[in-house]
């Protein structure tokens, strides 16, 4: 009862430390808690996995979460014993046996994570609920919301069994620290961690010089055919490239930060203000005795803002590239008159809009002459397939009319696209790409077409990326002058004739899609705009909404480190503090002597973490993504809102810590 209550005015006392500490681990149990009541859930994983990919990442991400779990409890637990040596050396010196002083500590991590396991198995049923409606309402899935309890008894016995065997660890932990450690070392235990610092500009330019060569052969990527990622093997130069960097990272911030202020020190007119005195020691110090935390917190911006990055790039660039993949709202192929009559009535009867237009286009195959073509249009062939012997199909072009893709574009809401081109002279044509190659412009190139027992030749006037017909239908396609067309036309049979349609009222309908999927059996020349939208939704939800775990640990993780880190810092050298208001410093001066001292741990992590973001993002969409979009700042924006929402959730957390480090210098 006496260690229940001493417990109690310790918590109470040290409130601020106590507050973020529960306040963390009770998100920590929310997201293993609902992860795991996720991963029970039966109703939503037959909804969403047919092949048990999801189970599988499921079991794999439950390792890393336990893990993480274990990690970052034992982080605050150290912490906090090590913030309180000097207490309980105190309490050894005033009498107290040592079981009776790990008897107070297991009392006050029991009530504290008594308390954060209450909280997070409360919100953690929240946020599973949400995380199944959300998903439900995304995917459209029918399901019984009453079969999904609020508290799953199996995840809520796996939950309070694992925390309760962290928490034993924890213990046991504790009474080996107490048992092993002297009164006096208690006493001094913080003192006794200083070390003497000592800098050498050899580490501190290797680190500097690893790093800059890890960033340039990521930047080698960007080379296309003559990158030695693609000479010499993706494998190697990424093991290498991450190599340098994150040796270069070590020995940085380790050697070269230090080492720069300590240089810096020589400018007396910069060095010798009324802040930097103050500021730069403890920064040189504060790097060199927690070099292992910097570093891990450095490692860990990195690897949020980069899988935030990737994973917003990931979802986001396949929905964009869908006006290329599928450009209408529905196209299919079709072989007669009478399709065209049932795909009307079908279509009335799911979607009976007025706005919906049918635009038939017929595409003729045209072989050519010359040596080379563009690799979009000698696919399959054995021009474009040297493994392959037998010939798939004769190098050609795929024709279609101007005045055929003009009103496929407007119909498909790319006018501006159209802005680009003139009409087409008989001589002329536009080539449109699969995937933009900077490497080789075709504009200009003159290329025969065999026209019956005629060979005309027509010159590239524009290559553009804007298809007006899905890859499912037409690879590459040539646009030529009406004229020639139907010279064409006279001369040879359409190769393929492909139904367009569009309109407004028939756009999100998946039942229509359905429909028109099981009246052409399936056809795999069935596309569709909405219809490819909702499919990348379907097979991404399930794996972003996992990723999404990881990351959210990864902030709650970085910011909580953070935060305990720099208070414990400047706490520690409240005395300090109060030697510099005796000296006449203002309590605003102070404020801005924290505020610089804190900043400095959470720019280097963000920084370092930024770039390794970028360069990585840059690695993952050359080498992993496939290039069908013009290169443009664009394509980043979900990347620029993923490094925004960081920085934006880093100010949160620097904001909330400079407050609790004023208020714990400047409380009389």
């Amino acid at each position: 009862m006496h260690n229940l209550s001493m417990a109690l005015k310790n918590l109470k006392n040290n409130f601020s430390f106590y507050a973020l500490y529960l306040l963390s681990v009770s998100f920590v149990i929310t997201i293993f808690f609902a992860f795991t009541s996720f991963s029970m859930n039966a109703v939503m994983l037959e909804k969403i996995s047919n092949d048990g990919r999801v189970e599988t990442m499921c079991n794999t991400i439950s390792v890393f979460l336990m893990a993480f779990v274990v990690f970052y409890m034992s982080y605050s637990n150290s912490f906090f014993l090590r913030r309180r040596t000097k207490e309980l050396g105190i309490y050894a010196l005033l009498g107290y046996r040592k079981s009776t002083i790990l008897s107070l500590l297991i009392t006050e991590n029991l009530l504290t994570c008594s308390g954060a396991f209450i909280a997070g198995i409360l919100l953690g049923g929240f946020f599973h609920k949400g995380i199944v409606f959300g998903i439900t309402k995304l995917l459209d899935l029918a399901v019984n919301h009453s079969e999904i309890p609020f508290f799953n008894p199996n995840a809520v016995m796996k939950t309070a069994c694992f925390i309760s065997a962290v928490v034993t660890v924890l213990a046991l932990s504790n009474s080996r620290f107490l048992f092993r450690t002297s009164l006096m070392d208690l006493v001094r235990y913080e003192k006794s961690a200083e070390k003497r610092m000592s800098f050498h500009a050899v580490p501190s330019v290797i680190g500097f010089l690893a790093v800059i060569s890890g960033y340039c052969l990521a930047l080698d990527i960007l080379w296309g055919a003559e990158s030695l990622w693609l000479t010499i093997g993706f494998y190697p130069v990424g093991m290498l490239t991450s190599a340098l960097i994150l040796s270069g990272t070590v020995l940085f911030i380790a050697s070269f930060l230090p080492f720069a202020v300590q240089a810096g020190k020589k400018n007396k007119r910069k060095f010798y203000t009324e802040t930097k005195i103050i500021t730069a020691p403890g920064f040189i110090y504060r790097i060199h005795s927690n070099s292992r935390t910097l570093i891990m917190l450095t490692l860990l911006s990195a690897a949020t803002l980069t899988v935030s990055s990737v994973m917003a790039l990931s979802l986001y660039y396949p929905i964009a590239a869908v006006s290329r993949m599928a450009p209408s709202e529905i196209e299919c192929r079709i072989e007669n008159e009478r399709e065209i009559t049932a795909f009307k009535q079908i279509i009335n009867e799911y979607s009976p809009g007025d706005d919906v237009t049918f635009l038939q286009t017929d595409i003729y195959k045209v072989t050519s002459t010359a040596g080379q073509l563009p690799v979009e249009y000698s696919i399959g062939t054995s021009k474009g397939d040297s493994d392959n012997e037998k010939i798939l199909r004769d190098a050609g072009f795929e024709c279609i009319p101007f005045s055929n893709y003009t009103a496929l574009l407007e119909a498909q809401g790319r006018t501006k696209a159209l802005e680009q081109f003139a009409t087409l002279n008989n001589n002329e044509c536009i080539l449109i790409k699969y995937q933009p190659d900077s490497d080789n412009d075709e504009t200009g190139n003159v290329y025969p077409l065999l026209i019956g027992n005629h060979e005309i030749p027509v010159t590239v006037t524009a290559v553009t990326l804007d298809n007006p017909i899905s890859f499912a239908n037409s690879v590459g396609t040539l646009i030529v002058s009406d004229d020639l067309y139907h010279m064409i036309t006279e001369q040879a049979v359409p190769a393929a004739k492909v139904l367009s349609i569009n309109g407004k009222s028939i756009e999100d309908n998946e039942a229509l899609f359905q429909a028109l999927s099981e009246y052409l059996s399936g056809s795999p020349y069935l596309q569709g705009n909405s219809h490819r939208v909702h499919e990348i939704f379907s097979l991404s939800s399930s794996t972003f909404l996992l990723i999404g775990f990881l990351v959210v640990l990864f902030f709650i993780a970085t910011g909580s480190i953070l935060y305990f880190n720099n208070v414990s810092a400047i706490t520690d050298s409240k005395s300090d503090y109060d030697i510099l208001r005796k000296m006449g410093y203002t309590d605003r001066k102070i404020q801005k002597i924290i505020q610089k001292q804190t900043a400095a741990f959470f720019i280097i992590p963000f920084l370092f973490g930024l770039a390794d973001c970028i360069f990585a993002t840059l690695v993952y969409k050359s080498a992993l993504m496939q290039n069908i979009l013009k290169n443009s700042l664009v394509l980043y924006t979900p990347t620029m809102a993923a490094i925004m929402l960081t920085f934006i959730i880093y100010l949160a957390y620097y904001r909330m810590t400079v407050h609790t480090c004023c208020k714990a210098v400047l409380t009389k």
